[in-house]
């Protein structure tokens, strides 16, 4: 992490350029890291823990800028391989961290919020419990508690109630049953 404090508001940016480019995602990672942050702090993570997650938090979608921008636009549902190609972006993203050569401790996290606490999802199938990094944990229910709540081309957003039964409903398969109540404790 050493240097990174002088690359935040860099990073940022970066993070900001990207939501701007998709209309539906407008302020996208500014709510992912502000509602980790939240987390971290009921979970009392160390301080350091905390900038790991924080950074993550605003690069967790980087990848996205590798994957054609029709698919990441597009206002109906995706086919097979348009979703594979989606499924690609945490890989793409880790790639693109790693090398910036001063910000590994985030690669972990970046790589594995798509990862589901019972395994089976992407990009390592096998990865589950608490072998899935503990930011990457945190991102995947605040990731997807705002794709919830916030308008697509698709569909329409579902309203906080309606999110919150979603993320209880998928609390021990999909998400860390100890993230999801916490995140529910501190929105």
């Amino acid at each position: 992490m050493t240097g990174i404090n002088g690359h935040v508001k860099t990073l940022t940016k970066l993070a900001r350029i990207i939501d701007a480019s998709q209309t539906c995602r407008r302020r996208h990672c500014y709510k992912v890291e502000q509602h980790a942050i939240f987390v971290c702090k009921k979970l009392s993570l160390p301080s350091r823990e905390v900038k790991i997650i924080k950074i993550a938090s605003i690069l967790h979608d980087i990848g996205k800028i590798g994957i054609d921008l029709n698919i990441i636009k597009k206002p109906a549902k995706l086919t097979t391989s348009e979703w594979a190609d989606v499924r690609m972006h945490p890989g793409i993203g880790a790639n693109i961290i790693r090398q910036l050569g001063f910000l590994d401790d985030i690669v972990p996290s970046v790589m594995y919020h798509h990862s589901r606490f019972e395994g089976g999802g992407y990009p390592d199938p096998n990865m589950s419990g608490e072998a899935i990094p503990i930011g990457s944990r945190i991102i995947s229910v605040v990731d997807a508690f705002d794709a919830m709540t916030s308008d697509r081309p698709y569909r329409k957003a579902m309203s906080r109630e309606t999110a919150f039964a979603e993320l209880e409903r998928c609390s021990g398969t999909q998400f860390d049953p100890r993230i999801v109540k916490t995140f529910l404790d501190v929105v």
